[in-house]
């Protein structure tokens, strides 16, 4: 039944979620070649697992919630297949390249975002946050 949900949700991103509408069009205005439905089917399992977690954890899932992560995860997935510099660039941010794991975050952090502008600040924010490992130091 998580699958099932889960399939429903990531198929659902494209009609439901502002922030994932606007994350795939800077995508698309980078120019990126995506495999946009082999990452979607991809992120099924994942956000399967995420939905069995989270009716573990509090006995119900909400649906907004639940469309958000699905979402996210979406933006994982496709995070792989996109030139990072052309789409800082297309952005307006100077940074350097980023590990794939920091860009997958900041990928996956800007589906809060409504506006471009707003996906901008959420990456820009996401890649200057300390890792983990310079937080120890």
């Amino acid at each position: 039944m998580a699958e099932a949900l889960a399939r429903f949700l990531v198929a659902r991103c494209d009609s439901h979620h502002a922030g994932w509408r606007v994350v795939r069009q800077v995508v698309v205005d980078s120019a990126a070649d995506a495999p946009w439905e082999k990452c979607a089917r991809r992120a099924v399992p994942l956000v399967a697992e995420d939905l069995i977690s989270l009716a573990g954890d509090h006995g119900r899932t909400p649906l907004a919630r639940a469309q958000h992560i699905a979402a996210q995860r979406r933006a994982e997935q496709i995070a792989v297949h996109v030139d990072q510099a052309a789409v800082l660039a297309d952005l307006g941010l100077k940074r350097p390249v980023a590990s794939a794991e920091r860009w997958r975050d900041a990928l996956s952090s800007a589906v809060d975002a409504r506006s471009r502008e707003q996906v901008a600040r959420a990456v820009d924010r996401s890649l200057r946050a300390p890792t983990p490992a310079t937080e120890s130091r």
